[in-house]
């Protein structure tokens, strides 16, 4: 009887049931984390898609790029915190929701306009672009402060870090930092409106302008208000010598009858 109640115990319906809920129960605790972001970056006015934007996980400092046509895919859990930066752009931060599995998302980024805001928007007389700065550098403390073998403890540690992808993402979004924030202070003083306000020039016809005389760095540090203007105003004048000439040039083409 001893053993015929284990039997019947061991292929009970309701025995059963119940530890396919449990099992089920235990599954879904410890996939609840697992979760993969998947979305497209976008610019919020014109719809284009944007790359390469920077999608970091803040809790986890892992991170990607957008591809060309603005998608991406990043592991993260339920509650993490999600950056999104690019050169021109306003950082966008995004938390998490609960779920399980894969999340598709579409992010909108504005486009920051500097040359507005650096006159009227002022903290302890920081510029909005020392504002934005300091917003970065503190959400990504934890993967600028990271060095190349400062928390190694032995020989294998310290191989099996060169080797770690996270590492490698960590080391090149350091490398990769400071030039993107060299560019922001360039575009914090080198705005199409301010090129607009000195040459009229408008569209792409401005756009052609900013690419084709772009402002070094140190120069956008070093030179004053004055320095600068004058800078736009001598490559406009060179520009239009150029544009003048390139036109006569096609006026004394010979026409090539049909």
């Amino acid at each position: 009887m001893k053993y015929l109640w284990r039997l019947n115990f061991t292929f009970n319906p309701v025995y059963l049931r119940y530890l396919l809920l449990i099992i089920v129960t235990l599954f879904t605790l410890g996939t609840a984390d697992a979760q993969t972001l998947k979305g497209i970056v976008t610019d919020a006015a014109t719809g284009k898609p944007l790359a390469p934007v920077v999608v970091i996980n803040v809790r986890t400092q892992q991170s990607v790029y957008t591809e060309d046509n603005g998608t991406f895919s990043l592991p993260a859990k339920n509650g993490d915190q999600i950056a999104f930066t690019f050169i021109g752009y306003k950082t966008l931060q995004w938390k998490m929701p609960p779920a399980v599995g894969v999340i598709d998302e579409s992010f909108k980024l504005e486009v920051t306009s500097y040359l507005l805001k650096e006159y009227t928007v002022r903290t302890k007389n920081y510029t909005q672009y020392q504002i934005d700065s300091l917003t970065r550098r503190s959400t990504y403390t934890r993967a600028l402060a990271r060095e190349k073998g400062g928390s190694v403890t032995s020989p294998f540690t310290l191989l099996a870090e060169q080797f770690s992808k996270k590492s490698k993402d960590i080391y090149r979004f350091q490398k990769n930092y400071g030039y993107w924030e060299d560019q922001r202070f360039i575009d914090s003083r080198y705005t199409p409106e301010l090129v607009n306000a000195l040459t009229n020039l408008t569209g792409d016809t401005l756009a052609y302008f900013m690419n084709a005389y772009p402002v070094p760095y140190d120069y956008a540090r070093t030179a004053s208000e004055l320095e600068f203007k004058m800078w736009i105003r001598t490559n406009f004048k060179e520009w239009m010598r150029k544009q003048q000439d390139s036109t006569q040039r096609k006026q004394m083409m010979p026409t090539v009858k049909q």
